[in-house]
């Protein structure tokens, strides 16, 4: 690196991760939180603690994948035998009145086996289904000395990436220490039929027919399940984009999920890393012969029909087609493909035609729709208060600065990584402080920091973080022309904050959300606010984003009093809606109480002093121009000397 070392990058972004967690009990953390902190772990070089936590992380997700799968299933099962609300079908209304009960049946079957409401979102199933914690863990073990452990998550890990050359390396290294056999190194990702299948093709090899039909059965049954179960993870959320009417919004939606179903095939097509384009007919293959040789002729031409409806042109199978009807005691009707396969195999080609069907004719240039979508925010920014409409000096309130979805973005970080009473240092968290101000609401929030660090272990995509700094930018921009600042203006800190009233708090409350302060002193007194610890004394300008307005109070508000007696203005928040004033006692403000809802906002202070810039910001540039993330990082080199 040429300005920036990696260990000042390490040293920068680890000390992120000392943020204040929530006051959980272990056993209802998250995935997420489970994965950072054995992520954090590694990095801290606490190796014990990174195993314990990973293994869980790996462990909860199973439970929570393998609770998804099995809530669609069924309820989809149930809804398709379920009596129809009306005889006849009219405008398609069963379908509907079927996806209704269908989610009805889901959202009760999450509560009754969720109870803890982790939801995996996608970012963290693409993470755990490309096997990215055992690059971590196959290191700790390492570390902790379970170097059979070690080779067996290497080998989870190439299963998966086997192009991966220094993983590749690695496996060979741990395969040459003492302590590790290699009859034991084992996929912990492997499923059922994998292994059913390998001892079935084993024990056709030594012609024990029956163990043969067995295994080889069980393993079919095995793998049309975890099919099933792999379609089913694939019904997830489905961001509707620039076109949610109605209509396209189901289309767009069932082909998103049919292009994930369809890609069922080649996930399981997978033995231990080597690649089984047929690996379902093959069971048919193996099936055949072993029926034979066990004279039974019904099952074995049963099995050359259901090969042949996948592979109509196999010349070997055909041939073997052949022989079995010059067989005096075969008739045609032997050739009757199994109901699994005719069913199989007419959904994979309806599927099929359908993809292609979108594929040829679903060709349209940009539309104006999109560009506008994109342009949105930015065009239609503007000053819709000034210092005058808001009763004081250098402060102003602007509508349009992001769109809609750029909000949703932003709170999505906010619904899956923030933490109680984040950014405020010595608040312990928990039902009785869940906000250091007033009783009545939960406060959250999260900093660049640890944004920058969940990009950096790939539990948040690198787009949020580039989408907060060019966000940012903009407000910083926006300040700098409203109030003419011709000195360099520094990012100072960067705080994604959320605030929600707590169940069971009164709506008629007259407590403050933040009570009326200054953002650079401590305030003593009307007309006394003191520039020293504990205040911030260095910030100069600060400016608030709102991210959303489906919440009952929360109002920003300015003071000429820090009593609150003498309000000057009162603003709304709404996504898009930004305040920006001066720091200092020209500018008391506070906010009125969340009384239903949670309110989220981006929250940004500047400094002109250089010294006490945002350095965090530097680094997460930095990490987004050179692409680094422990993932990138770790494929350079890797030594387990």
């Amino acid at each position: 690196m040429p300005n920036l070392t990696w260990a000042l990058l390490y040293a920068v972004i680890i000390t992120s991760v000392t943020h204040v967690r929530l006051d959980e009990v272990k056993d209802s953390e998250t995935v997420a939180a489970l994965y950072e902190e054995g992520t954090q772990a590694y990095l801290e070089e606490r190796f014990p603690v990174c195993v314990e936590k990973l293994e869980q992380a790996l462990e909860k997700y199973r439970w929570q994948r393998r609770n998804t799968q099995n809530c669609r299933l069924k309820c989809k099962q149930e809804s398709e035998a379920s009596d129809t609300l009306f005889p006849v079908d009219i405008e398609n209304l069963r379908f509907f009145e079927k996806n209704i009960k269908n989610t009805l049946c889901l959202i009760n079957c999450k509560i009754d086996s969720n109870g803890n409401n982790d939801n995996v979102d996608d970012e963290i199933q693409k993470l755990f289904e490309e096997r990215k914690p055992y690059e971590y863990l196959h290191l700790c073990y390492f570390k902790v000395n379970d170097v059979q452990k070690a080779a067996s998550a290497a080998f989870t890990y190439l299963v998966l990436n086997p192009d991966h050359k220094v993983m590749a390396k690695t496996l060979k290294q741990y395969s040459e220490l003492p302590g590790v056999d290699l009859k034991d190194v084992i996929n912990f990702e492997a499923k059922d039929f994998v292994y059913l299948y390998v001892y079935g093709s084993d024990a056709y090899e030594k012609k024990d027919w029956d163990n043969a039909i067995n295994n080889m059965e069980e393993s079919l049954a095995s793998y049309l399940h975890e099919e099933e179960e792999c379609r089913a993870q694939c019904e997830g959320p489905f961001d509707a984009g620039w076109y949610p009417d109605f209509v396209p919004a189901i289309a767009n939606h069932f082909t998103y999920v049919l292009k994930c179903k369809q890609g069922c095939k080649k996930k399981l097509g997978s033995l231990n890393g080597e690649i089984h384009a047929d690996l379902l007919a093959s069971h048919y293959n193996y099936l055949q012969y072993a029926y034979f040789k066990k004279r039974n002729l019904y099952a074995a031409c049963q099995a050359v029909a259901s090969y042949l409806l996948f592979l109509p042109d196999d010349e070997s199978m055909l041939a073997n087609m052949e022989y079995y009807q010059k067989l005096p005691k075969v008739q045609d009707s032997f050739f009757t493909p199994r109901e699994e396969v005719i069913r199989y195999v007419q959904r994979d080609t309806y599927e099929e035609r359908i993809l292609r069907y979108i594929k040829n004719e679903f060709k349209f240039s940009k539309t104006s729709a999109q560009i506008a979508e994109a342009k949105q925010g930015r065009r239609n920014f503007r000053f819709t208060k000034n210092a005058t409409d808001l009763g004081g000096g250098k402060r102003f309130a602007s509508d349009g600065l992001i769109s809609r979805n750029e909000c949703q973005k932003l709170v999505y970080i906010a619904n899956n990584f923030m933490n109680i009473n984040d950014g405020y240092k010595g608040s312990s968290g928990g039902e009785k402080s869940a906000s250091p101000h007033t009783k009545n609401e939960k406060f959250e929030g999260i900093d660049l920091r640890r944004i920058s660090f969940l990009v950096y272990i790939g539990l948040l995509k690198p787009a949020y973080l580039r989408l907060l700094l060019e966000i940012t930018e903009e407000m910083r921009v926006k300040l700098v022309h409203k109030f003419n600042i011709e000195e360099s203006l520094y990012f100072s800190y960067t705080h994604l904050v959320c605030r929600s009233a707590l169940a069971g708090s009164s709506q008629n409350r007259t407590d403050l959300s933040h009570k009326i302060h200054a953002d650079n002193c401590n305030v003593l007194g009307d007309n006394i606010c003191a520039k020293k610890y504990p205040a911030f004394h260095w910030r100069d300008y600060s400016a608030i984003l709102y991210l959303n307005d489906d919440f009952e109070g929360g109002h920003f508000i300015f003071s000429a009093d820090s009593k609150g007696r003498k309000i000057q203005s009162s603003i709304m928040p709404k996504c898009g809606r930004m305040v920006g004033f001066s720091s200092g006692s020209e500018n008391l403000h506070g906010v009125t109480g969340v009384t239903k809802g949670r309110r989220c906002a981006l929250a940004v202070w500047f400094t002109l002093d250089p010294t006490y810039q945002e350095l965090d910001r530097d680094v997460s540039q930095h990490m987004l121009d050179n692409d680094i993330t422990f993932h990138q990082y770790y494929s350079q080199d890797i030594n387990t000397e």
